[in-house]
């Protein structure tokens, strides 16, 4: 676990010498993104949260909203909003798992989760236009 802190603070430290410290944190927020989910069926694992919790940086946030949001890969649609609510309770769940332990975790977990709301009913409401339309 203390590996996991330790890499973050050597890889920002390296990269804000450089003048790339903002576009680094990003890029861990992606890399951590990708972590299996623990033992428990939780996501992300506990080391993971250590080390989000440790950094605690609004660019990694951004980085792991956007490794996460592109973990879905590509996708068929259907009609309205229905998987994106499916996707963002799950993401909810997971951030009422790690409220109390990891605050910092779950408020970027909860943030994903809104987004994916967002996109539900953006969904929703194209198809209740596209259901009026003649053609």
């Amino acid at each position: 676990m203390e590996a996991l802190k330790s890499w973050p603070s050597e890889v920002r430290s390296t990269c804000q010498r450089h003048g790339r410290g903002a576009t680094a944190d990003q890029m861990i927020g992606q890399l951590l993104s990708r972590a299996p989910a623990g033992e428990d069926g939780v996501w992300p694992s506990r080391p993971v949260c250590e080390a989000l919790e440790w950094v605690g940086s609004q660019e990694v946030a951004k980085g792991f909203r956007v490794g996460a949001y592109n973990s879905r890969g590509a996708h068929w649609r259907d009609e309205g909003g229905k998987q994106e609510r499916e996707i963002g309770a799950r993401y909810r769940g997971f951030a009422k798992r790690h409220a109390f332990e990891y605050p910092y975790v779950a408020g970027v977990l909860e943030s994903i989760a809104s987004s994916y709301d967002r996109e539900a009913s953006w969904n929703d409401a194209d198809a209740k236009v596209s259901s009026r339309l003649p053609y």
